[in-house]
This record gives C-alpha cells, structure tokens and sequence, in this order.
C-alpha cells in the first residue's frame, strides 16, 4: 500500500497554518480527554474484576433496582438496546446476572442479579464513591457539584 504524497507549503510560506479553530479548546475533544482519564481511574480502582464502566452500571442498577426489564435497564444506564444486549449477555456468560422471560409479555426479557453477582456489586457500590472522588481530584466541592449538574444537563435529550 503506498503512502498518499505530502502537501508541501507554498513557496515563502512556513509549514502549518494559523487557525481560529483550537481542538484543544472544543467539548468534543475535551469529554474525550476527561473520559479517559475517568477510564483510567476506574481501571484502577475496580482492578482486577475484569469489568467495564458499562458492565459496572448495569450491575449496580440491578443491585438497587432488583429485576428489570432488560430495555427500562438499558434506559436507566443510558445505553442502546444493541449495548445493553452485549452487556447483559456477558454478564450472563459469567454467571453475574440472569435473564428469564417475562411470564406476563413473553416477548419482554427480564434481568436480574445472581448470588454471584449480587456480592460483586456490593463490592462495586462500596468502591464507586473512591472512583468519583479520584476522578474529580483538584476540584473544588462547588466545582464539582457545577461539573456534575452541567453533564447532566448536557447528557439530557430534547
């Protein structure tokens, strides 16, 4: 495969351009940055569990909430039915949640923790509040409250 030709500059002219335009300076690219950071620090700290945010938040949902129709749960986790799918069906694969039919609409799958999984998130729930905390180190506390009230905000649709 070969490589596509370089643009040179324009005779008299240096490499690169001025622009108005700072990527480093746009949201997209900032949440990106500030997400993995908040990856990094949950890595850390759940270790060696071999879970990911997604498999986290589904499992403490269900930790709180019992048994969920498996599209309330992706709702309430805020992922798409194909994500929450995946999700639930690994967590399955490893013992950690159940699924079953819902006896009263046979067409709705109903999620619930397993023992196994029920003593994970008990763990999860006890660490979560050290992953907020790191995550937001440097922070003041008005600052944090701002941060958390303006994702909220911009996280909601409509």
């Amino acid at each position: 495969m070969s490589t596509p030709p370089l643009i040179d500059p324009p005779p008299g002219e240096a490499a690169g351009e001025t622009l108005d335009y700072r990527l480093d300076q746009q949201i997209g690219f900032l949440l990106r940055r500030a997400h993995q950071y908040a990856c990094e620090v949950f890595q850390s700290k759940i270790g060696d569990r071999n879970l990911t945010p997604q498999q986290f938040s589904v499992l403490v949902t269900l930790l709180e909430q019992r048994e969920l129709a498996q599209t309330k749960l992706g709702a309430v986790v805020a992922m798409d039915p194909a994500t929450v799918l995946g999700v639930v069906q690994r967590l399955a694969q490893r013992g950690l949640v159940a699924v079953r039919t819902d006896p009263a609409d046979g067409r709705r799958r109903l999620v619930q923790l397993t023992h196994d999984g029920h003593e994970l998130a008990r763990e999860l729930v006890a660490v979560g509040p050290d992953i907020s905390s790191e995550t937001l180190h440097g922070l003041s506390a008005a600052e944090r409250r701002d941060l958390l009230r303006l994702l909220d905000r911009l996280g909601q649709k409509g």
